[in-house]
């Protein structure tokens, strides 16, 4: 597997740089994920006429043999369709150096900072690929909704449905994918006696441990997604989350459990903020699809997860537990609110502030 190739060419090539040949080796297969995205995302398209990646978009043509090589096709020379001119889309080159850049940086930060490991989830030998696979998986799919929601302004079951069937399949199989289990207290956790409490059940039964946090990320990215569009149709007067944004985070639940959930709908707002802003200032659009903010909110999460679950102010007593942790908040109803609440109230700041900036008018030369 790969992590133990990595342990391998530790004594091969020189110190810092033994992550370069699975890292680039990652690169590739994510730009050729990224070229089947492409011809995934043109078949789920709304036009009238599909043209599959061999031929011209515009006209149809078809073209060269060397314009399917992943990346090298999209080099400057040559650039174009031979029958009309017409330059070959700029998006999708973007996609597939994005998806590439994505796989290889992903591996860096599980392998290299460790962003998942946190106290109580430590896969057993052999889980720890399997786990990334199964998360690589995710990623693809993601890419996938990201690019059809920028182009469709919607994102299809088609991504969205078999993804849940995967991500809770994939839980229930292998059974320690996790990245935090079900339910895990740190509240009871003692310092230097004992660490939190986690139901027995959870050590004894793994598969249908796995099943279970699966379930539950599926119901709760569902649930409060739908409860978040809700809010936003009344603030906004018009949707701002669709059926697919509800149907998107159900599969991330799905992959990564309940826990995630919440800071990822804190985090969205935060990423829609910044790109609408951007968006609006260099092109005026006023109006971009929620889903891509779901998205970066989802890869922030999951790379960050590590420092989000272990973030704790610590006590100014030596030893004495934190005044306050993160992962504390998850094991009590209050805590839970809390977190809801954050999430909640910073999507109406986003959908008021939005609201305000669209009837901002913008002068053009």
């Amino acid at each position: 597997m790969v992590y133990f190739q990595v342990k391998h060419l530790n004594s091969v090539l020189p110190p810092g740089y033994e992550l370069l040949v699975p890292c680039g080796i990652l690169f590739l297969l994510g730009a050729i994920v990224g070229q089947g995205i492409n011809a995934w995302v043109r078949r789920m398209s709304l036009k009238p006429v599909i043209q599959p990646l061999s031929r011209c978009q515009a006209c149809g043509a078809r073209i060269s043999r060397w314009k399917l090589i992943p990346v090298l096709r999209w080099i400057p020379l040559q650039n174009r369709c031979a029958a009309c001119s017409k330059p070959l889309p700029r998006s999708e080159v973007f996609l597939e150096v994005m998806t590439g850049v994505l796989f290889a940086f992903y591996y860096f930060m599980v392998v290299q900072l460790r962003c998942l490991e946190i106290p109580s989830v430590i896969p057993p030998e052999g889980m720890f690929e399997w786990r990334l696979l199964y998360h690589y998986i995710l990623l693809t799919l993601l890419v996938a909704a990201t690019s059809i929601d920028f182009r469709e302004y919607l994102i299809p079951d088609q991504i969205t449905m078999p993804g849940m069937v995967i991500g809770v399949v994939g839980a229930t199989v292998a059974g320690q994918l996790q990245i935090v289990h079900f339910w895990v207290d740190w509240n009871q956790a003692i310092p230097g006696l004992s660490g939190p409490y986690i139901p027995d059940w959870i050590k004894a039964h793994s598969h249908w441990h796995g099943l279970t946090w699966s379930l539950a990320g599926l119901i709760t990215g569902a649930g409060l997604t739908w409860g978040l569009r809700l809010v936003s149709s009344g603030l906004l007067g018009q949707e701002a989350l669709g059926l697919g944004d509800v149907t998107m985070m159900a599969m991330v639940g799905s992959f990564l459990g309940w826990q995630p959930i919440l800071p990822i709908l804190l985090l969205a707002p935060l990423c829609g903020l910044l790109i609408g802003f951007l968006s609006r200032a260099a092109t005026g659009k006023t109006y971009l699809p929620y889903g891509p903010y779901l998205c970066a909110a989802t890869l922030i999460v999951l790379m960050g997860w590590r420092w989000i679950w272990l973030a704790e102010w610590p006590a100014t007593i030596p030893g004495a537990p934190p005044v306050f942790s993160i992962r504390k908040l998850y094991g009590d109803a209050t805590g839970l609110a809390m977190l809801g609440g954050i999430a909640l109230g910073a999507l109406i700041l986003m959908l008021l502030l939005l609201r305000i900036y669209r009837a901002i008018p913008i002068k053009r030369r």
